[in-house]
């Protein structure tokens, strides 16, 4: 009886080993990237090339002045999952249309008819998702910040089920998105940096945003935590898949309400969202991580 039970510890953990270390990668079952909405395919079939009648609005440039020290700063972090390789192919999955074609000024009438039509309630609704969002460098446990940057990871999941979740009940799981968290940030401000887009607001004067972010447009920081969230724990839970990126899409929807983003710039960070995950299943740590954290759902 005693060798029986010591055969099935050892097979116990050589299973888990397995699970845990296993070279094999799951980028290859990865669900394909769901096509845009049909709101913004709308948009995005008219040309997205300069037009000549509006060429002065392509010598708009997002102000220096503006560009903030922290904004430049959080490009220098460095990667956890997404390796220098896949990194460099990030800004070739992406384009902005210029400012002066069709295409832009049909998301910027889209943004002025938001602007003239959004209520109180939606108003504070975008204000509160605003607020939203992790920050990989609040490390102190004493940093006032500390415990609302990490129940913050858990957004789309707690918003997508309607419960609360203890970030400190899951350790494995906080861990795989505060790595993630990471990536998506250097992510969001390097690119930031390559495209350097101007805000709507800077294109369109009759547009009055609800704030003012200081770092460019393209692609949308917000956007991009929110659907790349959305994705991870899609990996955790595929059955509610279609609830978290539902979550994704308000978060998305709250940047064009403030008129601080184009359409084009969340959906740009749709698509970067869904390439880092694929990239990220390259990479054994990711795989590890991200088996640890599904071995500690399906413990509870």
């Amino acid at each position: 009886m005693t060798l029986i039970l010591m055969a099935r510890t050892i097979a116990c953990t050589l299973t888990s080993f397995l699970l845990l270390y296993s070279p094999v990668t799951m980028a290859q079952k990865l669900p394909v990237l769901e096509p845009p909405g049909a709101a913004y395919q709308s948009i995005a079939v008219l040309s997205s090339k300069p037009n000549e009648g509006r060429k002065e609005l392509d010598t708009i440039r997002y102000p220096w002045a503006e560009y903030s020290k922290g904004a430049l700063g959080n490009a220098l972090w460095r990667t956890v999952y997404l390796l220098p390789a896949d990194e460099a192919q990030l800004p070739g999955l992406i384009q902005f249309p210029a400012s002066s074609s069709d295409q832009t000024r049909a998301e910027l009438d889209y943004l002025l008819k938001l602007q003239n039509s959004r209520t109180q309630q939606e108003i504070d609704r975008a204000n509160y998702i605003a607020n939203i969002g992790s920050w990989p460098n609040i490390l102190n446990p004493t940093d006032p910040d500390y415990q609302a940057n990490r129940e913050q990871l858990y957004y789309i999941l707690s918003t997508a089920t309607g419960k609360q979740y203890d970030y400190s009940q899951y350790p494995a799981t906080t861990t795989l998105l505060l790595n993630c968290i990471q990536d998506i940030r250097v992510t969001e401000f390097r690119l930031k940096q390559v495209f350097k887009r101007p805000r709507p607001y800077h294109v369109e004067p009759r547009l009055q945003p609800l704030t003012r972010i200081s770092s460019p447009s393209f692609p949308s920081g917000h956007s991009l935590w929110s659907y790349t969230e959305a994705y991870i724990f899609a990996e955790l839970f595929p059955q509610k898949r279609q609830d978290f990126i539902k979550v994704a899409a308000e978060v998305r929807w709250s940047r064009e309400l403030l008129g601080i983003h184009y359409p084009s710039d969340n959906e740009a960070s749709r698509v970067i969202g869904w390439h880092l995950l694929k990239s990220w299943y390259k990479n054994p740590r990711f795989v590890a991580d991200l088996k640890k954290a599904q071995m500690e759902w399906s413990s509870k």
